[in-house]
């Protein structure tokens, strides 16, 4: 019962967050997933210099990489949560109102 032009299902919005902290958790999966695969190619760019160089650069953008991955799924799996917490505040306060209006009424 929001004000017209803004309506608010809290049930939805709750399965919605509870949506989105499962993408979460299914992107947090995928993502070490793909990190067990990339350290199973091991060096495949050889153990010389230039094989060395392009290790270690490697090695560096893909920790950096990674790092900010899992970050962004901790960030999403959030964001569900405070969905699901605004879905409860919602169905809270609509229940207040509805009973204040209950009382004046009645």
């Amino acid at each position: 019962m929001s004000s017209p032009g803004f309506r608010v299902d809290p049930h939805t919005l709750s399965s919605s967050g509870l949506e989105l902290s499962g993408v979460a958790g299914e992107f947090a999966s995928a993502l070490r997933a793909f990190q067990a695969e990339l350290s199973g190619f091991g060096a495949p760019w050889g153990a010389d210099e230039i094989g060395s160089l392009i290790g270690a650069a490697h090695d560096e953008v893909a920790q950096w990489a990674f790092e900010c991955f899992e970050v962004a799924a901790e960030e999403l799996e959030a964001a569900g949560f405070d969905v699901g917490a605004m879905a409860t505040n919602y169905r809270e306060i609509e229940d207040q109102i509805r009973g204040a209006f209950d009382a004046f009424g009645g």
